[in-house]
């Protein structure tokens, strides 16, 4: 177990009325740890085999993917392996699309894996962009890498467009409520990073602010309103993205290189506001964006804006979350 900083001692009263969340690492090492963020604690979970470039918890299943396209399954109650197959990738990042898991190369395609038969269903190559981060929000597919661009496809489509450019080498993403977060470091290696902020539903290159975060952000997570930022050197920062202050810092001992929470992810392509659920306020932005030809209103992504983008965004709804 390791300690953290002076800092988050000092924070531990506010710390201990928020809601704990338990976020897994893993890294070159091929070992699972946990992170408490209210406590700090960091503890052993498991070993999968190889080194893990990317995670994602899906029904108390952790899925791990390491640099040699092995994707491993472990069981979160038990802390065991129970499977492993392979995928046509080095698994370099790593989501879920409504009951496929999708996984990522550094080449730039996309596979969509049936995670019980382990078939692919589906690969799409993207000419924009090797892939090193992806995430789901506001009905779309973002990916982003060491190319610096961030590119987004309408989920069902393979139609991937730019979105955003940023002055560094993408490492990881994550969402908020209005905001893209693209975290990573500058070109020709150095170790502290920047924290770009994008308006999600715009994207551009012109970015809404930017936070500097002595890490080089291999993981990012959106958790409790604040930004988890993983690194290299066993650094995790508690970041407030409003600010960009680092609230507190834990030391890992760990060569992190993924991230995910352990209570799991929901598949909502249709949750606009990313509250983790469904409600008026997913419509309601949808119209607010439809009405203003917002990208995320073009929900079909042919480029107009008409009645097929009301039709399909409520099918996406009314599928729920999975």
């Amino acid at each position: 177990m390791k300690a953290f900083t002076t800092t988050a001692i000092a924070l531990l009263t506010l710390a201990g009325a928020a809601q704990a969340e338990t976020l897994l690492i893993a890294g070159s090492q091929g070992v699972v740890h946990e992170l408490d963020t209210v406590t700090g604690a960091v503890n052993f979970r498991g070993v999968c085999s190889g080194p893990v470039s990317s995670m994602i918890v899906r029904d108390g299943t952790l899925y791990l993917g390491d640099h040699s396209g092995t994707v491993y399954t472990f069981d979160v109650a038990t802390n065991f392996v129970t499977d492993a197959f392979f995928v046509p990738a080095d698994a370099s990042a790593m989501s879920w699309i409504g009951d496929e898991l999708v996984v990522a190369d550094s080449n730039g395609s996309i596979h969509y894996i049936d995670p019980t038969t382990h078939a692919v269903n589906n690969s799409v190559e993207i000419l924009d962009t090797d892939i090193t981060a992806i995430g789901i929000d506001a009905g779309g597919l973002f990916v982003g890498g060491f190319s610096s661009l961030a590119v987004r496809a309408p989920i069902g489509q393979d139609d991937f467009n730019f979105f955003a450019a940023c002055g560094s080498m993408i490492n990881s993403m994550a969402f908020g409520s209005d905001t893209l977060f693209l975290g990573g470091i500058a070109f020709g290696g150095a170790q502290s990073g920047t924290v770009y902020l994008f308006n999600k539903f715009e994207g551009g290159i012109e970015y809404s602010g930017t936070h500097a975060v002595d890490s080089d952000a291999t993981s990012m997570i959106s958790a409790d309103g604040m930004l988890y930022i993983a690194g290299s050197d066993g650094m995790v920062h508690e970041m407030d993205p409003a600010t960009g202050d680092i609230l507190r810092v834990f030391d890992t001992g760990i060569d992190i290189q993924a991230m995910t929470p352990e209570s799991g992810f929901i598949s909502c392509p249709a949750d606009y506001d990313a509250s983790g659920d469904l409600n008026f306020l997913d419509v309601s932005r949808f119209v607010d964006l439809y009405t203003n030809r917002f990208v995320p209103g073009d929900t079909n992504g042919d480029s107009s804006f008409n009645f097929l983008d009301i039709s399909n965004f409520l099918n996406i709804y009314n599928g729920g979350c999975q």
